[in-house]
Protein backbone atom coordinates (compact mmCIF):
# COMPACT_ATOMS: atom_id res chain seq x y z
CA UNK A 1 0.00 0.00 0.00
CA UNK A 2 1.23 3.53 -0.58
CA UNK A 3 1.95 5.93 2.13
CA UNK A 4 -0.60 7.91 0.98
CA UNK A 5 -3.47 4.78 1.35
CA UNK A 6 -1.45 4.11 5.07
CA UNK A 7 -2.13 7.72 6.43
CA UNK A 8 -5.83 7.27 5.26
CA UNK A 9 -6.42 4.66 7.10
CA UNK A 10 -6.23 6.38 9.99
CA UNK A 11 -8.31 9.28 8.80
CA UNK A 12 -11.42 8.05 11.19
CA UNK A 13 -14.27 10.29 12.43
CA UNK A 14 -14.50 8.02 15.40
CA UNK A 15 -16.81 8.97 18.30
CA UNK A 16 -15.37 11.24 21.03
CA UNK A 17 -13.45 8.65 22.94
CA UNK A 18 -12.97 5.80 20.95
CA UNK A 19 -9.63 3.98 20.92
CA UNK A 20 -7.88 4.30 16.97
CA UNK A 21 -7.61 0.94 16.07
CA UNK A 22 -9.89 -1.08 17.89
CA UNK A 23 -12.44 -1.16 15.35
CA UNK A 24 -11.87 -4.55 14.64
CA UNK A 25 -12.25 -6.63 17.29
CA UNK A 26 -11.72 -10.19 15.85
CA UNK A 27 -15.42 -10.99 17.04
CA UNK A 28 -15.43 -9.55 20.11
CA UNK A 29 -18.19 -6.91 20.78
CA UNK A 30 -16.81 -3.44 19.11
CA UNK A 31 -16.01 -0.80 21.42
CA UNK A 32 -18.40 1.41 19.01
CA UNK A 33 -21.64 -0.02 19.84
CA UNK A 34 -23.88 2.08 21.89
CA UNK A 35 -21.86 4.88 21.34
CA UNK A 36 -23.36 5.43 17.95
CA UNK A 37 -27.23 5.46 18.85
CA UNK A 38 -27.74 2.23 16.25
CA UNK A 39 -30.69 0.32 16.26
CA UNK A 40 -29.16 -3.21 16.10
CA UNK A 41 -32.36 -4.64 14.67
CA UNK A 42 -32.06 -2.53 11.32
CA UNK A 43 -31.55 -5.22 8.43
CA UNK A 44 -30.65 -3.25 4.84
CA UNK A 45 -30.54 -4.89 1.26
CA UNK A 46 -28.42 -3.99 -1.57
CA UNK A 47 -31.15 -4.17 -4.68
CA UNK A 48 -29.29 -4.15 -8.13
CA UNK A 49 -28.88 -5.63 -10.91
CA UNK A 50 -25.51 -7.16 -10.29
CA UNK A 51 -21.94 -6.34 -11.71
CA UNK A 52 -22.07 -2.90 -10.20
CA UNK A 53 -19.73 -2.69 -6.89
CA UNK A 54 -21.85 -5.03 -4.74
CA UNK A 55 -19.04 -6.96 -3.52
CA UNK A 56 -16.51 -4.19 -2.86
CA UNK A 57 -19.38 -2.65 -0.37
CA UNK A 58 -19.26 -5.64 0.82
CA UNK A 59 -15.96 -6.36 1.95
CA UNK A 60 -15.37 -3.11 2.90
CA UNK A 61 -18.20 -2.80 5.41
CA UNK A 62 -17.30 -6.04 6.85
CA UNK A 63 -13.46 -5.29 6.94
CA UNK A 64 -13.58 -1.08 8.49
CA UNK A 65 -16.66 -1.94 10.54
CA UNK A 66 -16.54 -5.46 12.07
CA UNK A 67 -18.51 -6.00 15.30
CA UNK A 68 -21.02 -2.86 13.90
CA UNK A 69 -22.98 -4.87 11.00
CA UNK A 70 -23.41 -8.41 10.12
CA UNK A 71 -22.42 -8.46 6.38
CA UNK A 72 -23.28 -11.12 3.89
CA UNK A 73 -22.68 -10.83 0.05
CA UNK A 74 -25.23 -13.52 -1.78
CA UNK A 75 -25.80 -15.67 1.22
CA UNK A 76 -28.43 -17.88 -0.78
CA UNK A 77 -26.75 -17.84 -4.67
CA UNK A 78 -28.95 -18.71 -6.88
CA UNK A 79 -31.49 -19.93 -4.26
CA UNK A 80 -33.31 -16.97 -3.93
CA UNK A 81 -34.46 -18.16 -7.41
CA UNK A 82 -34.95 -14.59 -8.54
CA UNK A 83 -37.28 -15.71 -11.77
CA UNK A 84 -39.19 -17.68 -9.91
CA UNK A 85 -40.18 -14.53 -6.95
CA UNK A 86 -40.85 -12.49 -9.33
CA UNK A 87 -44.09 -14.13 -9.77
CA UNK A 88 -44.59 -14.50 -6.52
CA UNK A 89 -47.46 -11.48 -4.85
CA UNK A 90 -47.06 -12.65 -1.32
CA UNK A 91 -45.06 -14.03 1.67
CA UNK A 92 -47.11 -17.22 2.31
CA UNK A 93 -44.88 -19.78 3.42
CA UNK A 94 -46.46 -22.28 1.01
CA UNK A 95 -45.44 -20.13 -2.01
CA UNK A 96 -41.94 -19.47 -1.49
CA UNK A 97 -38.87 -21.83 -2.46
CA UNK A 98 -37.68 -23.54 0.74
CA UNK A 99 -34.13 -21.28 1.27
CA UNK A 100 -35.77 -18.35 0.91
CA UNK A 101 -38.39 -18.85 3.73
CA UNK A 102 -35.55 -20.38 6.08
CA UNK A 103 -33.86 -16.95 5.17
CA UNK A 104 -36.41 -14.90 5.89
CA UNK A 105 -37.34 -16.63 9.28
CA UNK A 106 -33.64 -16.36 10.11
CA UNK A 107 -33.90 -12.49 9.35
CA UNK A 108 -36.98 -11.97 11.24
CA UNK A 109 -35.68 -13.59 14.19
CA UNK A 110 -31.87 -11.54 13.98
CA UNK A 111 -31.43 -9.24 16.88
CA UNK A 112 -28.22 -7.63 15.14
CA UNK A 113 -27.80 -5.14 12.25
CA UNK A 114 -27.44 -6.87 8.99
CA UNK A 115 -26.53 -5.87 5.49
CA UNK A 116 -27.02 -8.16 2.31
CA UNK A 117 -25.07 -7.33 -0.58
CA UNK A 118 -25.54 -9.19 -4.36
CA UNK A 119 -27.82 -8.93 -7.43
CA UNK A 120 -29.65 -12.44 -6.31
CA UNK A 121 -32.10 -10.52 -3.93
CA UNK A 122 -33.75 -8.40 -6.27
CA UNK A 123 -36.71 -9.91 -7.11
CA UNK A 124 -37.54 -10.85 -3.75
CA UNK A 125 -37.64 -7.21 -2.04
CA UNK A 126 -41.69 -6.68 -2.48
CA UNK A 127 -41.57 -10.05 -0.65
CA UNK A 128 -39.09 -9.29 1.99
CA UNK A 129 -40.70 -6.27 3.15
CA UNK A 130 -44.08 -8.07 3.72
CA UNK A 131 -42.59 -10.02 6.26
CA UNK A 132 -39.56 -7.21 7.21
CA UNK A 133 -42.24 -4.21 7.63
CA UNK A 134 -40.30 -1.15 9.17
CA UNK A 135 -36.93 -2.86 10.07
CA UNK A 136 -36.52 -3.07 6.05
CA UNK A 137 -33.97 -0.72 4.71
CA UNK A 138 -32.98 -0.74 0.71
CA UNK A 139 -30.27 0.50 -0.98
CA UNK A 140 -30.64 0.70 -4.95
CA UNK A 141 -27.33 0.58 -6.93
CA UNK A 142 -27.70 1.52 -10.10
CA UNK A 143 -25.25 1.54 -12.95
CA UNK A 144 -25.36 2.81 -16.71
CA UNK A 145 -26.84 0.10 -18.38
CA UNK A 146 -23.96 -0.36 -21.21
CA UNK A 147 -21.60 -1.33 -18.43
CA UNK A 148 -23.74 -3.72 -16.58
CA UNK A 149 -24.81 -5.10 -19.80
CA UNK A 150 -21.36 -5.34 -21.24
CA UNK A 151 -20.34 -6.78 -17.78
CA UNK A 152 -23.20 -9.66 -17.54
CA UNK A 153 -21.49 -10.47 -21.17
CA UNK A 154 -18.43 -11.27 -19.77
CA UNK A 155 -20.35 -13.66 -17.53
CA UNK A 156 -21.69 -15.64 -20.62
CA UNK A 157 -24.99 -14.30 -19.96
CA UNK A 158 -27.98 -15.02 -22.78
CA UNK A 159 -25.06 -16.55 -24.47
CA UNK A 160 -24.67 -20.28 -25.50
CA UNK A 161 -22.69 -22.16 -23.21
CA UNK A 162 -19.08 -22.80 -23.37
CA UNK A 163 -19.56 -26.62 -22.47
CA UNK A 164 -22.46 -28.78 -23.84
CA UNK A 165 -23.72 -29.85 -20.11
CA UNK A 166 -24.01 -26.91 -18.62
CA UNK A 167 -27.21 -24.32 -19.06
CA UNK A 168 -27.60 -21.18 -20.67
CA UNK A 169 -27.55 -18.25 -18.17
CA UNK A 170 -31.11 -16.43 -18.93
CA UNK A 171 -31.23 -13.37 -16.08
CA UNK A 172 -34.80 -12.97 -17.06
CA UNK A 173 -37.39 -13.25 -19.88
CA UNK A 174 -39.87 -11.00 -20.78
CA UNK A 175 -42.32 -14.82 -20.29
CA UNK A 176 -41.08 -15.01 -16.91
CA UNK A 177 -44.24 -14.27 -14.41
CA UNK A 178 -44.51 -10.95 -13.15
CA UNK A 179 -42.31 -8.99 -15.56
CA UNK A 180 -43.10 -5.28 -16.12
CA UNK A 181 -41.95 -5.23 -19.99
CA UNK A 182 -44.05 -8.19 -21.42
CA UNK A 183 -43.74 -5.90 -24.77
CA UNK A 184 -40.25 -7.78 -25.53
CA UNK A 185 -42.14 -10.97 -26.22
CA UNK A 186 -42.58 -10.59 -29.84
CA UNK A 187 -39.09 -9.55 -30.49
CA UNK A 188 -37.25 -11.36 -27.82
CA UNK A 189 -36.09 -14.14 -30.39
CA UNK A 190 -34.44 -11.47 -32.45
CA UNK A 191 -32.41 -9.58 -29.83
CA UNK A 192 -28.85 -9.82 -29.35
CA UNK A 193 -27.17 -10.98 -26.11
CA UNK A 194 -26.31 -7.93 -25.37
CA UNK A 195 -29.92 -6.26 -25.87
CA UNK A 196 -30.98 -9.06 -23.59
CA UNK A 197 -29.00 -8.02 -20.98
CA UNK A 198 -29.72 -4.23 -21.23
CA UNK A 199 -33.77 -5.46 -20.97
CA UNK A 200 -32.33 -7.42 -17.85
CA UNK A 201 -31.12 -3.82 -16.89
CA UNK A 202 -34.62 -2.48 -17.59
CA UNK A 203 -36.43 -4.84 -15.75
CA UNK A 204 -34.64 -4.50 -12.45
CA UNK A 205 -34.33 -1.04 -12.79
CA UNK A 206 -38.51 -0.38 -13.35
CA UNK A 207 -39.05 -3.03 -10.08
CA UNK A 208 -37.10 -0.44 -8.25
CA UNK A 209 -38.08 2.52 -9.28
CA UNK A 210 -42.17 1.26 -8.55
CA UNK A 211 -41.44 -0.35 -5.00
CA UNK A 212 -39.25 2.95 -3.47
CA UNK A 213 -42.05 4.99 -2.88
CA UNK A 214 -43.09 2.02 -0.03
CA UNK A 215 -39.93 2.95 1.59
CA UNK A 216 -39.51 6.69 2.15
CA UNK A 217 -36.59 7.61 3.90
CA UNK A 218 -35.98 4.02 4.37
CA UNK A 219 -34.41 3.79 0.61
CA UNK A 220 -31.08 5.28 -0.64
CA UNK A 221 -30.62 5.59 -4.57
CA UNK A 222 -26.75 5.02 -4.90
CA UNK A 223 -25.03 5.57 -8.45
CA UNK A 224 -22.29 3.34 -8.74
CA UNK A 225 -20.36 6.09 -10.37
CA UNK A 226 -20.82 8.20 -7.67
CA UNK A 227 -19.84 5.02 -5.38
CA UNK A 228 -16.35 5.21 -7.10
CA UNK A 229 -15.80 8.61 -8.65
CA UNK A 230 -17.93 11.33 -6.32
CA UNK A 231 -19.16 11.34 -2.87
CA UNK A 232 -21.28 8.09 -2.94
CA UNK A 233 -19.62 6.46 -0.25
CA UNK A 234 -20.09 9.25 2.21
CA UNK A 235 -23.94 8.78 0.96
CA UNK A 236 -23.83 4.82 1.95
CA UNK A 237 -22.30 5.13 5.07
CA UNK A 238 -24.44 7.84 6.34
CA UNK A 239 -27.46 5.62 5.29
CA UNK A 240 -25.86 2.82 7.56
CA UNK A 241 -25.33 5.31 10.24
CA UNK A 242 -21.70 4.20 10.31
CA UNK A 243 -18.80 6.99 11.16
CA UNK A 244 -17.34 8.22 7.96
CA UNK A 245 -13.68 6.75 7.43
CA UNK A 246 -11.38 7.65 4.68
CA UNK A 247 -9.58 4.57 4.95
CA UNK A 248 -12.38 2.82 3.05
CA UNK A 249 -12.83 6.04 0.59
CA UNK A 250 -9.13 4.84 -0.12
CA UNK A 251 -9.72 1.96 -1.49
CA UNK A 252 -12.08 2.36 -3.59
CA UNK A 253 -9.11 2.95 -6.52
CA UNK A 254 -8.67 -1.09 -5.49
CA UNK A 255 -10.24 -3.61 -7.90
CA UNK A 256 -12.80 -5.85 -5.78
CA UNK A 257 -14.15 -8.19 -8.84
CA UNK A 258 -13.49 -11.90 -8.15
CA UNK A 259 -14.68 -12.75 -11.20
CA UNK A 260 -13.27 -10.66 -13.88
CA UNK A 261 -13.66 -11.81 -17.26
CA UNK A 262 -13.88 -10.26 -20.85
CA UNK A 263 -16.76 -10.50 -23.54
CA UNK A 264 -16.57 -12.54 -26.35
CA UNK A 265 -16.00 -10.89 -29.57
CA UNK A 266 -19.14 -9.09 -31.80
CA UNK A 267 -20.88 -7.36 -29.32
CA UNK A 268 -22.23 -3.81 -30.45
CA UNK A 269 -22.74 -2.11 -27.16
CA UNK A 270 -24.47 0.94 -29.56
CA UNK A 271 -27.29 -1.11 -30.22
CA UNK A 272 -28.70 0.20 -26.68
CA UNK A 273 -30.24 2.86 -28.59
CA UNK A 274 -32.66 0.31 -30.04
CA UNK A 275 -34.03 -0.76 -26.66
CA UNK A 276 -37.07 1.18 -26.25
CA UNK A 277 -37.08 1.78 -22.62
CA UNK A 278 -33.34 1.94 -21.62
CA UNK A 279 -33.33 5.98 -22.54
CA UNK A 280 -36.50 6.37 -20.45
CA UNK A 281 -35.22 4.32 -17.40
CA UNK A 282 -31.83 5.62 -17.41
CA UNK A 283 -33.00 9.12 -17.57
CA UNK A 284 -34.31 9.08 -14.32
CA UNK A 285 -30.77 8.72 -12.82
CA UNK A 286 -29.21 11.12 -14.77
CA UNK A 287 -27.78 8.58 -17.36
CA UNK A 288 -27.31 9.51 -20.83
CA UNK A 289 -27.66 6.13 -22.87
CA UNK A 290 -25.46 7.74 -26.02
CA UNK A 291 -22.63 8.71 -23.61
CA UNK A 292 -20.31 6.15 -23.06
CA UNK A 293 -16.43 6.10 -23.41
CA UNK A 294 -15.65 3.42 -26.32
CA UNK A 295 -11.99 3.09 -25.40
CA UNK A 296 -12.99 2.52 -21.86
CA UNK A 297 -15.52 0.08 -23.10
CA UNK A 298 -13.39 -1.91 -25.74
CA UNK A 299 -10.50 -1.27 -22.86
CA UNK A 300 -11.86 -3.30 -19.93
CA UNK A 301 -14.48 -5.29 -21.71
CA UNK A 302 -12.94 -6.59 -24.99
CA UNK A 303 -9.01 -6.51 -23.30
CA UNK A 304 -9.65 -7.39 -20.42
CA UNK A 305 -7.42 -4.50 -18.71
CA UNK A 306 -9.22 -3.29 -15.25
CA UNK A 307 -9.11 0.18 -13.76
CA UNK A 308 -11.43 -0.49 -10.31
CA UNK A 309 -14.49 -1.92 -9.37
CA UNK A 310 -16.51 -4.29 -11.78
Amino acid sequence: PSAEYLQARTRVDWPAGHIPGSGRTGGRPCPLRGRLHLTASKLTFVLSTGRCGTQWIASSIDRFYAGLVDVEHEPLHSRYEPRRMLGIGDCRGDTLPAPVQRHIDELVNRDRRYLECGHPCWSSIPVLHQRLKDRMRVIHLVRHPVPTALSWLTHSAYQPPLAPHLDEKILLSPFDVGVRLPEYRDSWHELSPFEKCVYYWCEVTALALEVRQEFGKRWLTLRYEDLFGGDGVESLLGFLELPANDAMTATRSLTSDAFCYVTRPGHDWHAIVRCPHAREIAAQFSYDIGDVDNDAMHRRYVLGLVDRGQ
